[in-house]
């Protein structure tokens, strides 16, 4: 090496330790503003509206209600207040805390929803951290949480007052740290941090059930390295945070009436009673279906076309970018890929729409295709010295990524143009606002109302309320009559409680009610019509 040579060389050294103390040094500051726009842009977005988006909301805040004033966990709207077993209790505690803070509704319903633009920030910042975190550059990973924060999906959630969200933050800042666990060795500390991480998958499951998985997930990758101690600590501390719930759940099991016991009881005393009543066919039935709108699903949001061939040209991109992306992260994330397969095998198995629940893990599917296109980025550099087959696969993967991109774009680009995260909100409100002012002028504070949307009237108006329709798991298998529904739910409701008037908002429950009203011996009589619903009155003999 020449002097001159020498002397480029020194003086390079200096200046690229500078370069990287500075890109370290605005790592930080990257996620701060990451953080914060998100922050200002859930707040800005933050819809106020009645809280019924899919019935579980208004049953969050009625469980929350009832902790924050002392009257433990039980649905407050039902006759005799039961104990409450349906929805684990993480996310109700948290709006109780908030509750005891502002003890006024519906004033506080902001304050709760501003938990969800919280939840979208730590979102934002924890899909950056976990990108990098999976060896994706910073630019890359910052971009991945800007695509995060602004994304349908989450926005969505965001104006939906569920646990979907607090458990995405959560769980975006768990898995980092439990695939850091399962990559290290055998130091004395790892006891301890076994039996720790076990305790926050516990209370991470507490908010969503589905958490879970994250149990044989830790597990098995632990155990593959045989390190069997930290498995079975993890395991343990893990399951011994959810026993009491569980204890809970099966002490109060069965509490309500047949009728509430799909919208009341346990989730999987649900699943249970659904394979109960349709046998193993059960198994298929719901694959088909969940499957159909799932791939219906993902095929709307990333296909730049509308036809059928189109779509079926995204399903066939997106599983190649997330086998490349599989590939690409295998080693350095097999918890999350064993979660994510232990998740999306629930969500298959689960007879209930697929759509809020892959929502619930988005920021992961979109790390995935991420990795996926970086992959074939990688494998293009090599272009001179690959195959036929590898270029051929190359420039596959590329045309793939091309499409699905320009295809979520465009989503994204009418999603924001029509304001789609309102879209939930602002149907339901047209539906609950009539139907709440129509009781407050039409009962008494004692009355009992069987009602479409019996969490949200009784938040509002104070009167007990029932549900007018069964949920069963053969609603979303099978077609079900009005007769059929009117037989299973709302007549055996009018036998077992005092119902003064029944309160509906949709065409399918106002032809289950009809029916009953029309047969010779029925004690019900059609009212009314308002806008947005309808009511009937009981006739008392």
């Amino acid at each position: 090496m020449s002097d001159a040579d020498a002397l480029r060389a020194g003086a390079d050294l200096p200046v690229a330790g500078t370069r990287q103390r500075l890109a370290v040094g605005t790592w930080p500051l990257a996620l701060a503003v990451l953080g914060v726009s998100t922050l200002l842009l859930g707040l800005v977005l933050l819809v106020r509206s009645p809280i019924v988006v899919t019935g579980d909301d208004a049953m969050y805040v009625i469980l929350a209600r009832s902790l924050a004033t002392g009257q433990g966990y039980r649905f407050l709207n039902l006759p005799g207040a039961p104990a409450a077993t349906h929805f684990p209790p993480g996310f109700p505690a948290l709006l109780a805390l908030l509750w005891r803070a502002v003890p006024d509704f519906p004033a506080n319903l902001t304050l709760f929803k501003s938990v969800n633009a919280i939840s979208l920030a730590l979102v934002a910042v924890g899909v950056a951290r976990f990108a990098r975190y999976s060896a994706q550059p910073r630019r890359s990973a910052i971009a991945l949480g800007v695509l995060a924060a602004v994304s349908g999906p989450l926005l969505i959630l965001g104006n939906m007052l569920l646990s979907e969200l607090v458990f995405l933050a959560l769980l975006l800042f768990l898995l980092p740290v439990l695939e850091g666990f399962a990559e290290g060795g055998r130091e004395p500390s790892a006891a301890l941090r076994a039996a720790t991480l076990g305790v926050a998958i516990g209370l991470c499951a507490l908010v969503r059930t589905h958490a879970v998985v994250l149990i044989p997930a830790v597990a098995l990758v632990l155990a593959r390295r045989r390190r069997w101690r930290d498995a079975a600590l993890l395991s343990a501390a893990a399951i011994l945070t959810l026993v009491p719930w569980q204890l809970w759940s099966a002490h109060h099991a069965g509490a309500v009436p047949a009728p509430l016991l799909g919208q009341y009881d346990s989730y999987l005393g649900w699943w249970v009673r659904g394979y109960a009543a349709l046998g193993p066919r059960m198994i298929p039935m719901t694959l088909e279906r969940t499957l159909a709108e799932s791939g219906g699903m993902f095929a709307v949001l990333f296909s730049p076309g509308r036809s059928p061939s189109a779509h079926a040209l995204t399903l066939v991109a997106l599983a190649g970018l997330a086998i490349a992306g599989i590939v690409a992260v295998r080693r350095r994330l097999p918890v999350t890929l064993l979660f994510l397969a232990g998740y999306l095998a629930i969500v298959a198995l689960w007879p209930f729409p697929p759509a809020r629940f892959l929502w619930g893990v988005w920021p992961l599917i979109l790390l995935l295709l991420v990795a996926g296109a970086h992959r074939v980025v990688d494998a293009s550099r090599a272009w001179r010295s690959l195959r036929v087959t590898g270029r051929a696969l190359v420039l596959a993967g590329a045309a793939a990524s091309l499409w699905v991109g320009y295809g979520y774009a465009a989503y994204e680009l009418r999603m924001a143009r029509g304001r789609w995260w309102t879209s939930i909100p602002r149907a339901n409100a047209a539906r609950i606002v009539p139907a709440v002012r129509w009781t407050l002028a039409n009962t008494a504070p004692g009355d009992l109302l069987a009602a479409e949307d019996d969490g949200a009237l009784y938040l509002y108006t104070g009167r007990r309320t029932v549900p007018i329709r069964t949920f069963a798991v053969e609603q979303y298998l099978l077609p079900i009559s009005p007769q059929v529904e009117a037989r299973a739910g709302l007549l055996p409701l009018l036998a077992a409680y005092p119902i003064s008037a029944v309160v509906v908002g949709s065409p399918t429950t106002f032809a289950t009610v009809q029916w009953a009203a029309a047969q010779p011996t029925s004690s019900v009589s059609f009212r009314e019509q308002f806008a947005g619903g309808a009511a009937f009155t009981i006739l008392r003999r």
